[in-house]
């Protein structure tokens, strides 16, 4: 099953990007990387929609909440699981994530088999 699920990491960071990437990969999930609130768009306008978002909130042209509300908003990505992926670990935050729609919200760091884990239970819900 992971190798027909198409996972799409939005993180600006490079080092966490390929550590993600890595971590999915390995699991068997095909991964796509986008860095930017743009690279997002420019992702869904070339390749579709994947099956889930990892979503980073600290974004260089934009907000991953507002990417999230964006998402909640239109009729195509309303469903799209998105697992928050992020240093913003406040409870505050992850109450706002959750709150807009995240199906999850993994603070960094995060512990290696973690991503997979909520991936997984993130795809049992859906």
């Amino acid at each position: 099953m992971p190798g027909e699920i198409t996972v799409l990491v939005v993180e600006d960071d490079p080092d966490q990007a390929a550590l993600a990437e890595r971590r999915l990969g390995l699991a068997g999930y095909k991964i796509r990387v986008a860095s930017t609130h743009r690279g997002f768009i420019d992702n869904l306008r070339a390749h579709g929609v994947p099956d889930v978002v990892f979503l980073d909130v600290e974004l260089p042209d934009g907000d991953g909440f507002d990417i999230l509300v964006y998402m909640r908003t239109h009729q195509s990505l309303a469903l799209l699981p998105v697992i928050m992926l992020t240093a913003k670990n406040a409870p505050e935050d992850i109450r706002k994530g959750l709150l807009l729609g995240a199906d999850g919200y993994i603070p960094k760091p995060y512990s290696k088999s973690l991503l997979s884990d909520a991936l997984r239970q993130v795809l049992m819900h859906h």
